[in-house]
């Protein structure tokens, strides 16, 4: 604040000086180690002059560090007030000259007196100086790759320990899954057809006068075991189609496509025509089914036999 009041106090002085030749001061000559001081130079002129002060670059002398140099100009009439301010300071203690500086107004040359500073010793009293608690290292943050080289053997424990797991599990589902097999083995498809033909058999459809209920059952069965058979969708394919594709794979002989052609049609007509078949015809048509199963599962084994020995 005193500081202030003082370059206030000096600008406003100077405006009412008339004399050509530059004015010089600075703002203590007792100063603490690293405190700044200012040395002001003014120069009153006409606005056409040449004012040219000195140029600064970092250092004053060899004891003085210069931390900021500024210029500023203020204009009254004809008249201009230049000012500069070259804010230094020093680092080391004792008794130092701040040399004289050069200012030119136009052809006239002037110097700046020098100015002594005493620059006071910092003081180091241990005694006197407050002491406080000792601070604790502060450890740089660790990143993922440091964690890892240093815990590296417990991930590989880790990671020992999980594959042993998975492998424990793959084995368990392994054997589980054969295990399951064995409890439920394949059935062959004829058997499966045999057992619904019997349990057909004992329904009573026929004297219930289900006719259609029992073709229903009939064809359905003939058709899963056909498509189990030979893995075609037979159970997807209408019954002249159904018909066409076994008699254009050559699976069974003629009077056996006669034999289904027979069951098929009956089984159409008890569905969409409400045709009721005698009972003789009725056991006449399972009993083409039956034969049916039983000659094309001795095909199909025979064809396999041959397969495999080849």
């Amino acid at each position: 604040m005193k500081f202030k009041i003082f370059i206030l106090y000096f600008f406003t002085l100077s405006l009412f000086i008339q004399a050509q030749g530059p004015i010089s001061n600075i703002s203590a000559d007792h100063i603490k180690y690293g405190e700044p001081v200012v040395l002001k130079i003014l120069v009153k002129a006409h606005k056409n002059d040449t004012i040219i002060f000195p140029t600064i670059i970092d250092t004053l002398s060899a004891k003085f560090e210069v931390l900021e140099n500024k210029k500023d100009t203020l204009t009254k009439g004809n008249f201009c007030l230049f000012s500069d301010s070259i804010i230094f300071s020093a680092y080391e203690s004792g008794v130092f000259t701040v040399p004289p500086q050069r200012v030119l107004v136009n052809s006239g040359e002037y110097f700046t007196p020098p100015y002594k500073i005493t620059v006071e010793a910092v003081p180091t009293d241990s005694i006197k100086t407050p002491l406080f608690d000792i601070k604790n290292i502060i450890k740089e943050p660790k990143n993922g790759w440091d964690y890892l080289r240093e815990y590296w053997i417990y991930v590989a424990i880790i990671m020992g320990i999980l594959l042993v797991f998975m492998a424990a599990f793959i084995i368990f589902y392994l054997l589980k899954r054969q295990r399951k097999k064995l409890v439920n083995p394949i059935i062959n498809p004829d058997i499966i057809a045999f057992k619904r033909l019997k349990k057909l058999k004992k329904s009573n459809y026929l004297e219930k006068g289900l006719n259609k209920k029992y073709y229903s059952e009939l064809t359905a069965i003939l058709k899963d075991y056909m498509e189990s058979l030979w893995d075609f969708p037979a159970t997807k394919l209408l019954s002249d189609d159904l018909l066409d594709y076994i008699k254009k794979e050559k699976w069974v002989d003629q009077q056996e496509i006669e034999n289904l052609t027979v069951i098929f049609n009956a089984a159409d007509l008890a569905k969409f025509a409400k045709y009721k078949p005698t009972i003789e015809d009725t056991k006449l048509h399972t009993d083409f089914a039956r034969n049916f199963i039983n000659s094309t599962k001795i095909k199909s084994s025979n064809n396999k036999t041959s397969q495999d020995e080849q």
